[in-house]
């Protein structure tokens, strides 16, 4: 194994330059951090983490809430999670998923500190947002995917906007009575969603076809396929559907499959997220792309952010989405 002493033999400088060289200390010069990472990797060096830790006050471990319905099962959020993960562990860190459990008084926490964690993602607030908030009053860096509250310190998509650009690209296909989906009323990302929706509706001087009393909180296929039956029971067949989610969308697919109607020759369906399924469904289905990498990116970025230049606030990070034009929508002749 190579060692600092070895190193500073080599690159003719001393064992305090190579440690505060590798260990990112501002007092050395660019040109000389250089090139003792770049002797220091030609020799094949493996920093010890241990020793790094004692160096940097801190033990390069992220921790991550995860709380989510169906847990990694959820294709969404383990997308982004994978995401995070490779960028995060490019940038010497390693993960740890935290528990909350409240038999033994182990709460997020708690966990942390005994775990010595440095910062946390936090993926999921709906279950545990109490044990969270702990969290966010803590002197840990801490950032929130897709939040509970439009607060600092979180990341997430622009629903909102990504809405809108669902029912325009309906709109110029022809479409005027456009049903919708909708997903959560009790959180920041499902009411933006609606609100975008709403917002359109209005603009156009159309009559909004959602269902005001009903929360949908999982995003799954089983909730699509029971929201786009009450909305055929409500307000009959469609010329669109807008949907807050991909398996929300194959559900409504499945519901007109199953009464005689063909996806997308009798109605438009556009989806939410652009799962990697989406190509290999029947019609494969058009649909907003949140850009998982990109969020994976932001949030890991973000937390280094905040343990480099010791912040603990930031202000919320909004990722924009783009429409993906597949076989699920066709322009409309009835009018």
């Amino acid at each position: 194994m190579v060692t600092i002493g070895e190193i500073a033999r080599a690159a003719g400088v001393s064992i305090s330059t190579v440690s505060k060289s590798l260990n990112g200390y501002k007092e050395i010069s660019d040109q000389t951090r250089n090139r003792v990472k770049k002797i220091a990797e030609q020799m094949g060096y493996t920093p010890n983490a241990a020793a790094q830790s004692l160096v940097l006050k801190r033990a390069n471990t992220i921790g991550i809430v995860y709380e989510v319905e169906s847990g990694l099962k959820n294709l969404f959020f383990a997308a982004v999670l994978e995401s995070f993960r490779k960028h995060i562990q490019s940038k010497g860190y390693d993960i740890l998923l935290l528990s909350n459990n409240t038999e033994s008084k182990l709460d997020y926490l708690k966990h942390s500190h005994s775990k010595n964690v440095d910062a946390v993602l936090v993926i999921s607030t709906d279950e545990s947002y109490e044990a969270v908030k702990k969290l966010f009053n803590s002197d840990l860096a801490v950032l929130s995917l897709d939040p509970k509250e439009a607060i600092h310190n979180t990341i997430y998509s622009d629903s909102y906007s990504a809405i809108r650009k669902s029912c325009n690209y309906l709109y110029e296909l022809g479409h005027r009575k456009i049903a919708f989906i909708n997903g959560s009323y009790q959180n920041f990302i499902g009411l933006e969603r609606l609100r975008g929706y709403l917002d359109f509706m209005k603009e156009k001087g159309l009559e909004p076809l959602y269902l005001k009393n009903r929360s949908n909180e999982s995003y799954t296929f089983h909730e699509g396929y029971q929201t786009m039956k009450a909305l055929f029971e409500a307000y009959g067949l469609p010329d669109a559907v807008c949907t807050v989610s991909d398996l929300m969308a194959m559900g409504a697919i499945q519901f007109f499959n199953n009464h005689g109607y063909h996806v997308p020759k009798d109605v438009s369906i556009i989806g939410f997220d652009d799962l990697d399924i989406c190509e290999i469904t029947t019609p494969q289905l058009t649909t907003i792309r949140q850009d998982y990498e990109e969020i994976g990116l932001r949030a890991s970025e973000a937390l280094i952010e905040m343990l480099d230049k010791h912040i603990r606030m930031l202000e919320p990070i909004v990722i924009d989405t783009k429409i993906v034009v597949r076989d699920s929508c066709l322009k409309n002749t009835k009018y």
